[in-house]
Formats: C-alpha cells, sequence, structure tokens
C-alpha cells in the first residue's frame, strides 16, 4: 500500500501548515508593529530635536546637535536646504537615497527647517531585529511540528493502525475472534465496534455457506449416483428401443444433474470451474432445444432455431446449458401460445418469446434472486439470478432487450472487438 500521502501525513501536514500560518503571521505582525512603533518614537525625537534647535536659534544659542543629526533651513542662520529636500511634506519622512536618513519638516514663522537623522544605527538594530524573529520562528516552527508529529502518531494514528492491524488478522482466519475493544469510547472506538459486527456477520455467512455447500454436494451425490448406478444395470438388460431411449434419458439427466451441482458448488464458493470448451454455440443451443422441446410440445408451442451469424470459438456445454436452459424454460412456462425463438448470432445468441412480457416495475431487478415475473406459474425466481451469475463469472453480458411483445433476452459472449479481430484474421487467412 502506497503511504507516501497517509492518513498521518496527511494529518501532520495540515498542522504543519496551520503552524507555518500561525507564525508566519505573527512574525509579520510583530515586524510591522515594530517598525510602526519606531516610526512613531523617531518621529517624536525629531520633532522634539527640531523644536529645541528652533528655539535655541531664536535665543541666540549654539545648537547642541548629536553628530547623526543635520539641520537645513531657509533661515540665512542655517545651512541652505539641498534641492532633493525641497518637496519633503511637512512632519516626518522617511527618506532613501545615497544616504538614507529620517527627514522631520517643520514650518516656524516664516522660515521652514529640516532635521535629518541618520538612519545607519536604526537599520542595523532592525536588521538585527528581524533575525531574530526570523530565527525565533524557525525555531518555534520546528519544535512545533515536532511535537504535533508526535501528538498525531501517538494519539491520532496509533488507534487506527491497531485496529486495521486487527481487522486484518481476524478476515484472515477462517474462525470469529472477537476485537479487543481497548479502545477509547471515541469515533476509533465506535468504527472498532462496527468492524467487529461486520466481522461476526461476515464469518457467520461464511459458516452458513460452508455447510450449505457441504451438505448439497454430500446429500444430493448419493442418490445421483444411486441413480446412475441402477440406469447402468438397465442398460446392461438388452430390452426394448424404447425402454433403452428412457435409460439413456435417466443417464444424461444424471450426467446433467451431477454437472449443475458442480456449478451450484462453485457459485456458492466463489471457486473456479473446472469446465471443457468442446462445443460451438450452435451445438450447445441444439442440445438445449433438443431437451426442452416435450415441454413446448406439452403447453402447443412452436421452440424454433434460427441464426443470423456464426458465433466463433468452442465453449462448455454445461455452462452455455445452463444459461440458454434457464433463458428457454423461462420463456416456455411463461408463454401460453405463440414460440419460443432461439436465435444463433456473431457474438452469443438470443432468447426471444411471444408470452406477456415482464412488469415495468421488475425490469430493473429480474436478475435478482427470488424475482418472479409473476406469481401464475410455480417457480423459485432463481433461473435469471443463476444465469446472470454465470455470466458474470465468464465475463460475458446478459440483458433484457425491448420487445412489443413477450420477452427478448440476448447474452454477449464475444465483444465487437473480438469479433472485428476474428474477421481480420479470416481474411487474411
Amino acid at each position: 500500500m502506497n503511504k507516501s500521502f497517509g492518513l498521518a501525513r496527511r494529518i501532520f501536514l495540515g498542522f504543519a501548515l496551520q503552524l507555518l500560518l500561525i507564525v508566519g503571521i505573527y512574525a509579520i505582525a510583530m515586524t510591522q508593529s515594530t517598525e510602526f512603533m519606531e516610526n512613531n518614537l523617531v518621529s517624536d525625537m525629531l520633532r522634539e530635536e527640531l523644536e529645541m534647535s528652533v528655539q535655541e536659534l531664536d535665543a541666540n544659542e549654539e545648537l547642541q546637535l548629536p553628530p547623526s543629526m543635520k539641520i537645513f533651513s531657509d533661515d540665512p542662520r542655517l545651512p541652505t536646504i539641498p534641492d532633493h529636500f525641497l518637496n519633503v511634506p511637512d512632519g516626518f519622512t522617511e527618506f532613501f537615497g545615497e544616504e538614507s536618513s529620517f527627514v522631520y519638516r517643520l514650518q516656524s514663522g516664516p522660515y521652514t527647517y529640516i532635521l535629518l537623522r541618520d538612519q545607519y544605527d536604526f537599520e542595523r538594530s532592525e536588521k538585527i531585529y528581524d533575525l531574530v524573529i526570523f530565527i525565533c520562528s524557525l525555531i518555534v516552527l520546528a519544535i512545533g511540528s515536532f511535537f504535533a508529529w508526535w501528538w498525531v502518531k501517538r494519539r491520532v494514528i496509533k488507534p487506527v493502525h491497531d485496529l486495521s492491524k486487527q481487522v486484518r488478522t481476524i478476515a484472515a482466519t477462517r474462525t470469529y475472534q472477537p476485537l479487543q475493544m481497548d479502545f477509547a469510547n471515541d469515533e476509533v472506538g465506535e468504527l472498532a465496534r462496527i468492524c467487529d459486527n461486520a466481522l461476526r456477520r461476515f464469518h457467520e455467512a461464511l459458516i452458513r455457506e460452508r455447510l450449505f455447500t457441504a451438505d448439497v454436494s454430500h446429500e444430493l451425490r448419493t442418490p445421483l449416483t444411486i441413480i446412475q448406478t441402477s440406469a447402468e444395470l438397465l442398460e446392461m438388460d438388452k430390452a426394448g428401443s424404447r425402454r433403452q431411449e428412457l435409460i439413456e434419458r435417466i443417464l444424461a439427466g444424471c450426467q446433467s444433474l451431477k454437472d449443475l451441482l458442480n456449478i451450484f458448488v462453485n457459485l456458492a464458493r466463489n471457486t473456479a470451474f473446472e469446465t471443457q470448451e468442446s462445443d460451438s454455440v450452435r451445438d450447445s443451443l441444439a442440445s438445449v432445444i433438443e431437451y426442452y422441446k416435450p415441454l413446448a410440445r406439452n403447453k402447443n408451442l412452436a421452440l424454433n432455431f434460427r441464426s443470423e451469424g456464426t458465433c466463433s470459438g468452442f465453449y462448455s456445454p454445461v455452462i452455455l446449458g445452463a444459461i440458454a436452459g434457464n433463458l428457454v424454460k423461462n420463456a416456455i412456462l411463461y408463454t401460453e401460445e405463440g414460440e419460443v425463438c432461439v436465435t444463433e448470432t456473431l457474438s452469443g445468441f438470443e432468447v426471444k418469446d411471444t408470452g406477456g412480457g415482464i412488469n415495468l416495475s421488475l425490469r430493473d431487478r429480474i436478475f435478482e434472486p427470488h424475482t418472479r415475473a409473476t406469481r401464475m406459474h410455480e417457480g423459485s425466481g432463481m433461473g435469471l439470478s443463476i444465469a446472470k451469475r454465470l455470466c458474470d463469472r465468464f465475463g460475458w453480458a446478459i440483458e433484457l432487450l425491448d420487445s412489443e411483445k413477450g420477452t427478448h433476452f440476448k447474452v454477449t459472449l464475444l465483444s465487437d472487438k473480438t469479433i472485428q479481430r476474428l474477421d481480420r484474421g479470416s481474411q487474411q487467412s
């Protein structure tokens, strides 16, 4: 199983992204708030320094400015304002040029005063502060991610792993073993209880299936063997032609029952079929028609065969006989007058009758077990279900087609691509 994006990693990734977002927002907020406070403090400091300098000038006192500050003005007592500072607005401004500076402009009386403060010390302190914030953010992110991963592995994923391991172990056994219910009373605990109930029902169904198939296999094989042995003894007694014909039908019926028994057991156990692909579709259909002709004659129905093409390949007559036999038997059973027609096609075969058809309310579930088109006739409603399961097992398709009268079933054994490939092969040869 590919665990590159497992549940633990997805949860951890969510935690990490959330933590990264929080730390990033916090770092940006700290940086912006620090810069805002810095600008306000520098602005207040420059304003106070510039007002004090103007007062000293008005009092004819000597200016006392720090080395990092310079003052300019159109006052003749001070240096002239440089051209690139003439258009700075009143108040505090950051000036970015060859020498980045803090600038404060003050209008006092008829003169304009500009005080400059070099940014070098502030920029150095700001870079150190940003570096400290970045390093602290990385440390918080690393520690937070480590504890998030530990918490996810130990507190979130471990119960899920334990449950998965127990379910996998119990599912591989042939007997039911209850889960160890040492889970917390949370979503994982609820999932554990659901899995335990499902596993219990699963194993109970398996036990019933094994008992059923074992009983069927044991109980039916014995009488079938007795019938077959008796028929073989009768066959040894050479008598009239009619008696010989009946004996042959008994033997054929016994063999058919044995083959059908193998089909049902394999379907119930979901095991592989042992089939011999010996007959063509036409041969299998001919055998089915011959077998059900007496039943059709008893109802005064015509059981006809038509060919619209030859379906290529050889198939097990038992499997095809079971599918076609169920369709033909149902068609005869539910048709009161007219005919039942079996048609061979390039892709398989079709069975169509002139009976009363299938109610629209049943069309969507006609292939489900114990579904019957009508209650007027006896039956278990399993014939179409058996045909459908056999088709599904071998990769074939069976469908109910629209028909103006009666029912029309289509069985597809070969796909269109297979038919085209066979046609090309025959043309080349």
